[in-house]
């Protein structure tokens, strides 16, 4: 078992494994509007997996934080509809910003006609409620995942370096290199 503080006083003992998620959704309920957890101190996704003694503070949707992960899983969702509807497009970057979110491929130009496709394919994909997973990889396995887009090989190189790990983020077919956290 171990020992999760929920809040400022709020003490339980579940047993390890539980999710981030559940332990919200038993504290706060199911609409607590938690998009992610703080787990001390550091924001993770709400399917983290606790495994020793810890805190867990609820992220909301409505806080700067929330909003800033929202904004960042929208624009995943994005580049996933983009890459569908694309295939030679290759995703650069993708980053929330102030008030809202936006991501730099490499492609051919697109219509006003083409935005409103990708706009409904974004809601489609909203509306299918695919998973999305954090998943961990060496080097050379990133590697090979990014090995046909020299801008995520070049991200790799400045911010990650040569001999070390990193995260990607999938859902469905889509994968990209994310720190994370995602809704």
């Amino acid at each position: 078992m171990i020992t999760v503080e929920v809040g400022d006083s709020d003490v339980h003992e579940y047993a390890s494994g539980i999710s981030a998620g559940e332990v919200i959704a038993n504290v706060h309920g199911r609409k607590s509007g938690a998009v992610a957890a703080l787990v001390d101190g550091i924001e993770r996704d709400m399917s983290y997996e606790l495994d020793s003694d810890c805190s867990v503070m609820p992220i909301i949707g409505s806080s700067p934080e929330g909003l800033y992960i929202l904004r960042h899983s929208c624009a995943h969702l994005l580049a996933q509809a983009v890459t569908e509807m694309f295939p030679d497009a290759k995703p650069t970057i993708g980053p929330p910003i102030d008030h809202g979110f936006y991501y730099d491929f490499y492609m051919d130009p697109i219509s006003e006609d083409d935005l409103k496709k990708i706009e409904k394919r974004m809601k489609e994909l909203v509306k299918s409620n695919i998973p999305i997973s954090r998943e961990e990889y060496n080097n050379d396995e990133l590697r090979s995942i990014f090995s046909d887009n020299k801008f995520k090989l070049e991200i790799m190189d400045d911010k990650i370096g040569h001999d070390v790990g990193s995260s990607a983020y999938r859902q469905g077919d889509f994968i990209d290199l994310c720190r994370g956290p995602h809704v």
